[in-house]
């Protein structure tokens, strides 16, 4: 599978004038933590901040515009082809497994659900639609060049499986298949539905939507046991009060990104 887009070596490309003097002064090691201390923490293409992944998980199921929820999606989007641990945690959110975390809503649902309901819903703007599709596409892409016993591919299977039998996704997708407002949409719809019914290689023709402009970047951490100022990892991190998926080596750093992770933090109700 492909390496994560968002690991350094993906990054180094874009700050390689640096990399070559500090890695001549310090040394490799060195010179990789200070690339990623240094690299910009907003996104160029975007006008919201990056996000983590327990952020976007946590505003994909409780952000109050559905338009940041989309935002959510498309930042997932970006960096789960192959990342086995992303399709995991998303799928442990939906079944409630984190509650420390937050679990499900109040309703029962969990991120899947909420993005079925986001994905079928018919005041949803076309573009936001595509994005809930499209984050649904590619957790249950199941890559024919290996067997499913590679963990990739259990893992879609497994969302195919919760999809089909936990959240009865068909109806949604066969309303979204029928009445999508794009096109593009009601195609996605049917793959989807093909997958569901067992035809695990079924694609869509053309491939996923385009990244547009306004998708997030996505920060390089795991915000839930690092802090994302200065990337320092220790059991008593001082968590958001608010939502608890992101920590802080201290209430300064806190403050620090408080603009930041304000875009990604979100009550319950």
């Amino acid at each position: 599978h492909p390496p994560h887009p968002h690991s350094l070596a993906a990054m180094a490309p874009n700050t390689s004038s640096l990399s070559i003097g500090v890695c001549a002064a310090v040394g490799v090691g060195s010179a990789a933590v200070l690339l990623l201390w240094l690299r910009r923490r907003w996104s160029s293409s975007s006008e919201l901040p990056d996000t983590s992944v327990p952020e976007a998980l946590h505003g994909l199921a409780r952000a109050p515009l559905q338009s940041r929820r989309a935002a959510c999606a498309r930042a997932l989007t970006a960096i789960m082809n192959g990342e086995v641990q992303v399709l995991e945690e998303l799928l442990d959110e939906s079944e409630g497994k984190h509650p420390e975390f937050g679990g499900l809503l109040p309703d029962g649902r969990g991120v899947l659900s909420v993005v079925l309901d986001d994905l079928a819903g018919s005041h949803t703007a076309p573009i936001d639609a595509e994005a809930f599709a499209d984050l649904l596409l590619t957790c249950t892409g199941f890559d024919a060049a290996w067997d499913k016993t590679d963990e990739w591919n259990e893992l879609t299977l497994r969302a195919v499986e919760y999809l089909r039998d936990a959240v009865k996704a068909d109806v949604k997708l066969a309303r979204a298949e029928q009445d999508g407002s794009t096109e593009s949409l009601r195609a996605k719809a049917s793959v989807l539905r093909r997958r569901l019914a067992g035809e695990r290689a079924a694609a869509i023709e053309g491939g996923l939507s385009e990244d547009p402009e306004n998708t997030p970047g996505m920060l390089s951490m795991n915000t839930r046991v690092q802090c994302p100022v200065c990337m320092t990892m220790k059991p008593d991190l001082l968590r958001c009060p608010r939502c608890r998926n992101v920590g802080y080596c201290s209430p300064e750093h806190l403050r620090e990104d408080a603009e930041r992770h304000g875009c990604w933090c979100f009550a319950e109700n």
